[in-house]
């Protein structure tokens, strides 16, 4: 009797999922180590505009018109 007990499909059946369970849980111990060194790089804040560079975006947007843009700008340059 080579295969003993006649078990049939069932235990193919239930060997087929131990193996799959086996092998997820295997991903997911490897996965979780390869996580535990792994540290993000921050990411790199926005610079904020200058007042200048907001002033030129007021003008292109045409929320200013171009003698009050130069005089800002002239008292903007004065102050530095």
């Amino acid at each position: 009797m080579m295969w003993g007990d006649n078990s049939g499909w069932g235990m193919w059946l239930g060997m087929g999922i131990s193996t799959l369970i086996l092998v997820v849980l295997i991903a997911l111990l490897v996965w979780s180590i390869s996580r535990i060194g792994r540290v993000e790089a921050p990411r790199p804040q926005r610079e904020r505009p200058t007042a200048l560079e907001l002033l030129d975006e007021r003008l292109a947007r045409g929320e200013i018109e171009p003698d009050d843009y130069q005089q800002r700008r002239r008292i903007l340059n004065d102050q530095r």
